[in-house]
């Protein structure tokens, strides 16, 4: 998953919607690092993957991506969710995507100095640069591709992947759809049990 989804997937407080966003940007033990609502918000982001890497719609989703691009279908999928989310966002909320995100920055611009070791950085370009309604364009995620790319020694070309969009559009939105409100209902499970 990446960042719009788990910002969905996420309870509505500060400290849920920050651990959820910040799972990708902290690694290992979280010991005593945060407060017990972000470093729940970030094992619910760790649980939300582990369920997304063993659902079986999201593994037909990586082999039709991995025929061209291999290992790397892993990231392009968390990407393409997005975009697929984005473009069904009313299938899923009863208010706008720009509603939520409106309400999602202004919950977490207090946070911004709390935010652990990167995400302080990128927080403020995701927003300011529209990273996340940029996801329901197809150029926008090639952007967000080739934005990735960079962070691989290897330096692959994962923004080639766009074409998929529209080759296998049916197929992967199929697949989104039967895997989206299963990983709906696990998140809910998950803060349930908190």
């Amino acid at each position: 998953m990446n960042y719009l989804a788990h910002l969905f997937l996420a309870d509505r407080t500060p400290e849920s919607l920050l651990g959820n966003l910040a799972g990708d940007f902290v690694k290992g033990s979280l010991g005593d690092r945060f407060s017990a609502g972000v470093r729940q918000g970030i094992i619910e982001h760790r649980k939300i993957d582990e369920f997304t890497d063993t659902h079986p719609a999201v593994a037909a989703f990586r082999r039709v991506i991995a025929a061209e691009h291999g290992h790397y279908s892993r990231v392009i999928s968390d990407v393409f969710f997005d975009h697929f989310l984005s473009c069904d966002w009313s299938d899923f909320s009863n208010e706008t995507l720009e509603q939520f995100l409106g309400s999602v920055f202004t919950t977490l611009d207090p946070l911004i100095d709390d935010m652990p070791g990167h995400l302080r950085f990128v927080y403020p370009r995701m927003r300011d640069g529209g990273w996340l309604e940029s996801y329901i364009d197809p150029e926008g995620i090639r952007i967000a591709l080739r934005n990735l790319s960079r962070r691989f020694s290897r330096a692959p070309h994962l923004d080639d992947a766009v074409h998929l969009l529209a080759d296998a559009r049916g197929t992967l939105h199929a697949h989104f759809h039967r895997f989206f409100p299963d990983v709906m209902a696990h998140a809910k499970a998950i803060r349930s049990r908190a």
